[in-house]
């Protein structure tokens, strides 16, 4: 049985081995950079000799919008420059070795540290004999549930906090050993469905309750000043019109202000520019279409009701953002 998470992903149910969720096991610096581009993002690894070989090995399970993996790379590594534009943060959770962080911290065996490397730098140094079990979440996914559960934007100053947390015996690595027993008992309801989401959720909020600590009660008050009317405006601007597709001449039109101060708005008071909260609510769209088509319908004709033109690259944006095709969407709703 599973004890701890030095075992995650690498037993069944009944405690024996398994290469179930085994994403790599490789000696080669390109292949591995390759992967770890998919379920992190892309950064810089500096290894202490470029001509040693690693030795690495990936395991990876998803669980909603989150990735769990537990991974390795076999030598001393220094890794940095951290790519924003993917839009995620990782919670490294040290089993095995040393992991200095950004010379703020250094974490051993069960310990924790939290970052969102949309945004704010971060680098590392780790030990020949590191071992990591890391979540690694979306940035727009942990904003909508604070935004959700507490009625006003996360204040950008909480996002930008990185530090140590957890340890054994404490909620996170507990949650992190629950995590990993469902996914050796019950991967399938761990990756999809009601469970799934439910288990997203939780992983979700613990995080949001560790940068809110972080943060401070004092700070949390001082930051969270509700955003000018002119945001709230647009946002129901957006909302409407959304199939149309405006611009955002258009928008800042519509609510009286310059299209600078909209986008310094929405940055300030969202995180977050009008045109990404636009594609957001697009998508979504289309997903609650799918969701409720009629029998008979394609998503070619779902589709094109919002506007799309390059059913390309809407189903390259559409899989990135649900982790599906919109045609699995569909598929799902007939099955």
């Amino acid at each position: 049985m599973l004890t701890s998470i030095q075992n995650a992903l690498i037993l069944d149910a009944r405690g024996q081995p398994t290469d179930a969720h085994l994403a790599l096991r490789s000696r080669d610096w390109d292949e591995i950079g390759a992967m770890t581009d998919s379920v992190y993002m892309p950064y810089v690894v500096n290894p202490d000799n470029k001509l040693r070989k690693p030795r690495s090995e990936q395991y990876a399970f998803d669980i909603g919008s989150f990735t769990l993996s537990r991974f390795c790379y076999g030598v001393p590594v220094d890794l940095r420059d951290f790519a924003p534009d993917p839009g995620k943060g990782i919670a490294l959770t040290t089993v095995r070795g040393c992991v200095r962080h950004c010379d703020l911290a250094e974490t051993a065996a069960g310990e924790s540290f939290l970052v969102d490397n949309s945004r704010t730098g971060y680098f590392l140094a780790a030990s020949a004999d590191h071992l990591q079990v890391n979540l690694s979440f979306s940035h727009r996914f942990l904003a909508d549930l604070y935004e959700r559960w507490h009625g006003r934007p996360a204040p950008q100053e909480m996002w930008q906090l990185k530090f140590k947390f957890g340890g054994p015996g404490s909620s996170w690595y507990a949650l992190l050993e629950y995590a990993s027993r469902c996914i050796a008992e019950m991967p399938e309801q761990v990756r999809q469905g009601p469970f799934s989401k439910h288990l997203e959720e939780i992983l979700g909020m613990n995080l949001l309750s560790q940068w809110r600590q972080a943060l401070g009660d004092q700070a949390l008050e001082r930051t969270g000043s509700l955003a000018p009317r002119f945001v709230k405006q647009a946002e129901d601007h957006l909302r409407e019109h959304a199939r149309e597709v405006p611009t955002l001449t258009e928008v800042a039109a519509a609510v009286g202000v310059s299209v600078r101060a909209l986008t310094h708005g929405f940055r300030s008071f969202r995180g977050h520019s009008p045109g990404e909260y636009l594609r957001e609510l697009r998508l979504q769209g289309v997903r609650a279409d799918l969701l409720a088509a009629r029998p008979g319908a394609t998503v070619s004709s779902v589709v094109a009701g919002w506007g799309y033109v390059n059913m390309g690259i809407f189903a390259h944006a559409y899989e990135r953002r649900f982790g599906e095709l919109p045609s699995q969407t569909l598929r799902r709703l007939r099955d």
